[in-house]
């Protein structure tokens, strides 16, 4: 019984782990670690959101510059 209560443990020590990670403290579960009636709390991102938004504007200044290249080879 011991040995399934430890491997529970860790199991929700793990997921805990893992959602604070993927979502920031303030945006984990929801929001419920998140404090009340602060802007700045909303604004706050997790590491990989913020990687990810910045490949994203990559990709998106990529795509215009090829576009802004095509438009001139047109012309």
């Amino acid at each position: 019984m011991g040995k399934i209560l430890i491997i529970g443990a860790i199991v929700l020590v793990v997921w805990v782990g893992l959602e604070i990670q993927n979502n920031g403290i303030e945006g984990a579960f929801n929001g419920f670690f998140a404090p009340a009636g602060q802007e700045e709390a909303e604004r706050v991102t997790s590491t990989p959101k913020r990687a990810g938004q910045s490949v994203q504007n990559s990709f998106n200044e990529d795509e215009a510059r090829k576009n802004r290249l095509l438009d001139q080879a047109t012309e």
